[in-house]
């Protein structure tokens, strides 16, 4: 009779250590794909609202314009002649970039620094003499 509890404790054991030594990765795996996610979903949003208000000032909306955006780290903004690329790549990721081409050429006057948490950043957009001029401020905290 001892023996059966014994061997049943003993399977009881194998079967817990089983499961957390498979099951524990597992959920580290899943908890940084998700964290992914949301970093992505969360540089979309920016991204978004830097080109939504970018095309205001090329399109004639506005001169300037200012807004407020979320930067998270592995954010990089570039502009090429009239084309402005915001690429995001972080930790192992595969890299993203979304890119928009705009009838002024583009200057960025003021770039993100490079950070390791997501920071604020005020964005001012100005049309002086044919080009947009963009400048990213970091806001103190």
């Amino acid at each position: 009779m001892v023996s059966r509890s014994l061997e049943k404790m003993m399977l009881i054991a194998i079967g817990l250590s089983t499961a957390v030594i498979v099951g524990v990765p597992v959920l580290m795996y899943a908890m940084d794909t998700i964290n992914t996610t949301s970093q992505l979903q969360e540089v979309h949003l920016a991204v978004e609202q830097i080109h939504n208000a970018t095309r205001d000032v090329d399109n004639g909306v506005s001169n300037t314009t200012t807004i407020t955006v979320w930067v998270n780290p592995g954010v990089t903004v570039t502009a090429v002649g009239n084309t402005l690329t915001v690429l995001f790549s972080n930790d192992g990721t595969v890299p993203r970039s979304w890119a928009a081409t705009y009838n002024h050429d583009i200057s960025i006057d003021h770039p993100i620094l490079t950070t390791r948490i997501k920071e604020p950043y005020t964005v001012e957009i100005v049309l002086v003499d044919g080009i947009i001029h963009i400048s990213f401020l970091a806001v103190p905290i």
